[in-house]
């Protein structure tokens, strides 16, 4: 779900910093806990080229809940 809220901003990813684990908002499932995780170590992007830097980090992953293998 797009989040209009701190920290999301209407951004489609958000990138969990404690976990290393990046989500889509657009296809979340409960078992993501997106409202679980402390919201001063989310990081918002709009696409995944916004995120690229992320993308090359070496334990970035992805949530096996809403993102594509």
């Amino acid at each position: 779900m797009i989040r209009s809220t701190y920290p999301f901003f209407y951004k489609r990813y958000a990138y969990d910093n404690s976990t290393n684990l990046l989500h889509d908002l657009k296809n979340e499932t409960p078992a993501c806990n997106i409202d679980n995780i402390d919201k001063d170590l989310i990081e918002a992007y709009s696409s995944l080229n916004e995120g690229s830097l992320i993308l090359d980090h070496p334990v970035y992953k992805k949530c096996p809940h809403c993102m594509d293998e």
